[in-house]
């Protein structure tokens, strides 16, 4: 079962795997909800300093950028 670590989200989170200090979270937003305020609040509410992020599913509107390695922009 699921459960929500960040009270301000509508969000649900599993954690489904640990190792060697790694941990992977399942989350599952509800329609409309707002993908990265509840990343965001996930993320300071389980204290995590870095990760990747994979998704399945879809979004209403999204905007999508990236880090360009060679410009450092």
């Amino acid at each position: 079962m699921f459960s929500s670590p960040a009270a301000l989200t509508k969000m649900e989170s599993k954690l489904v795997c640990q190792n060697a200090g790694e941990r992977t979270y399942v989350l599952v937003l509800d329609a409309g909800e707002e993908a990265f305020a509840a990343i965001t609040a996930f993320a300071a509410a389980t204290k995590l300093d870095a990760a990747s992020l994979a998704a399945i599913g879809a979004f209403e509107r999204a905007t999508v950028g990236w880090f360009d390695l060679a410009k450092k922009t």
